[in-house]
């Protein structure tokens, strides 16, 4: 992964700093261990044998010291590091075209947050190991110089168990794999149960299937794995755990019986083993660790991968507050393929050519699957062309102008999503003319409840309620081109009628230009133009001159 690379390299220096650290803190642990043992044997140091004890404090201050300042930093930069990958991965969404992040889906969005999280503790675990390791060698260097022949016998038997339990870390590594990709489809039957509750409730079913046949089923799969993977590690700790008496026993009879050793060298041998018990736990307790950490970088890796084609393309955070004046948008030969994953079918939106100009009130009917919502979604810039040419005011919209043309269209789509909070920095309070001549325009005088202190409005209202709060939020924005997809079909009958009748040539009195996706054929006549499609093409596209015209006609 091009970003895991790049904080690497960010952090080297840091890197090598604790690293630097963690030895100095390893070698003093070894030397406070060849203190005692050194005590214990009744043999003078080395070095400044009548200040003994002022050595043993010293060593243990500088210890202490330097075991602080090796954690203080490994802190800092694991949540450094942590803070990093995440941002990594929320710009890589925020540059992501809409149609990229369809094809993602939350669940994969979910899992890989929760990967960083993982890969954030890398360090630490590095670090960790590698200090570990450090004092793990330092030791057994430490042994050899005792005796050779005793620390090649307790590093072979080490190293035997160490490949024992990395072969069964192998079988492990796969149940985990099948685990995550569990995980995943959990989140997506969790987002349907969550998103459809109400279908739930009015269906049985549907209701027990969704949670009987899908959820329980994934939770029981993904239970059984958990159990068979922690009863195998269990398995291999307690190998671990009592493979240690095994090493007592070599260094309490075999040493003594067969080599010779002393008391002395076997005192030695048993204090320095049971110094390095908690090291060498560390190192074999890493190994699921590090069996998590690298299905994490396989998972971030594939995601990575996956938003490539995000890269290449980096639209402009710079928000334009004089935005252009809006005359036309232009579409020249603009065709759309979408194919569906999940059921392998495709749609084709043939090669569009059309005209919007400024100020006009345009309907765009058809029936379901006639292409209607796929030119919503190129019109408003979150579908791109796979053929032909854009326009705005007659100038070509390249690949990173998608993000500022997008910016001066104001939407109101059919699934329409209101947030929890005020991303928009609107002024929410009484005092704002525009909010509330808009409550009345909407009549949601006395529906809307406005929090003045958190600066909101209170989202807690019918689909239809909803959608009007939208459309208020959406022209508060105060942008000239708006869309709206099939925005009346929640509205009761007598507020349908006032919008089409009232609402909507106001805004054509506002100067501003509307595209409106609608059913309603009853309010035809209100469009200046009514462009109409069929099986992905556009089959009729006429003023309200020639309408008025072929009616006489008729």
């Amino acid at each position: 992964m091009q970003f895991l690379k790049v904080l690497i390299k960010k952090s080297r220096t840091l890197i090598v700093f604790i690293a630097v650290l963690g030895i100095f803190n390893s070698l003093l642990n070894t030397g406070l261990l060849v203190f005692i043992n050194s005590t214990i044997s009744g043999q003078p140091l080395p070095f400044f044998p009548q200040y003994d004890w002022q050595v043993f404090v010293g060593l243990i201050l500088v210890s202490v010291v330097t075991a602080k300042l090796f954690q203080t930093h490994m802190i800092r930069m694991t949540n450094t590091i942590l803070f990093d990958f995440e941002m990594a991965i929320l710009n890589k969404l925020k540059h992501a075209p809409y149609e990229d992040f369809e094809l993602l889906g939350n669940e994969k969005v979910y899992t890989v947050i929760n990967d960083t999280k993982v890969l954030g503790h890398v360090p630490e675990v590095f670090m960790t190991a590698f200090n570990s390791l450090v004092l793990v060698v330092c030791c057994f260097a430490y042994l050899f110089i005792i005796s050779p022949i005793g620390a090649a016998i307790i590093l072979g038997v080490m190293i035997g168990l160490l490949v024992f339990y990395l072969i069964r870390n192998r079988m492990i590594e796969k149940d985990m794999n099948h685990q995550r990709d569990l995980q995943n489809t959990y989140y997506r039957y969790l987002g349907d149960m969550l998103n459809g509750f109400k279908e739930l409730k009015m269906n049985i079913r549907r209701n027990l299937n969704i949670f009987e046949g899908y959820l329980v089923k994934n939770r029981i799969l993904s239970r059984d794995i958990s159990v068979r993977t922690s009863i195998r590690y269990m398995d291999n700790e307690l190998t671990g755990t009592y493979s240690w008496y095994i090493v007592f026993g070599i260094i309490m009879f075999v040493l003594p019986r067969v080599f010779g050793a002393s008391i002395g060298t076997t005192s030695s041998f048993l204090i320095t083993i049971l110094y390095m018990i908690g090291p060498i736990a560390v190192l074999v307790t890493l190994i699921p660790t590090y069996t998590q950490v690298k299905i994490s970088v396989e998972r971030i890796g594939m995601f990575d991968r996956m938003l490539d084609s995000i890269e290449s393309i980096k639209a402009s955070d710079e928000i334009d507050e004089a935005r252009p004046v809006f005359h036309n948008i232009r579409f020249e030969n603009v065709s759309y393929k979408y194919k569906d994953t999940e059921t392998k079918q495709s749609f084709m939106l043939e090669p569009l050519n059309l005209t919007i100009n400024k100020g006009e009130l345009i309907f765009v009917i058809g029936g379901n699957g006639s292409g209607k919502s796929t030119f919503g979604f190129l019109l408003t810039g979150l579908y791109r062309p796979h053929s032909g040419r854009i326009f705005l005011n007659e100038e070509e919209i390249s690949a990173e102008d998608y993000q500022r043309y997008s910016d001066m269209i104001s939407a109101v789509f059919t699934n329409n999503y209101l947030f929890s909070e005020n991303y928009d920095g609107f002024e929410m309070h009484p005092r704002n003319k525009r909010l509330m001549d808009l409550m009345k325009i909407m009549r949601m005088e006395d529906k809307l409840t406005i929090d003045e202190e958190k600066n909101k409005i209170d989202k807690r209202l019918s689909k239809g309620q909803q959608k009007r709060l939208a459309l208020m939020l959406a022209l508060m924005e105060e942008k000239d081109i708006l869309v709206l997809d099939e925005w009346a079909a929640e509205q009761d009958p007598s507020f349908r009628t006032y919008f089409y009748k009232e609402v909507l040539p106001q805004l054509k009195s506002e100067g501003k230009t509307v595209i409106v996706i609608t059913h309603d054929d009853d309010f035809y006549s209100m469009a200046d133009r009514i462009i109409k499609f069929n099986f992905g093409r556009i089959v009729s596209d006429k003023s309200k001159e020639v309408m008025a015209v072929e009616s006489l006609l008729a």
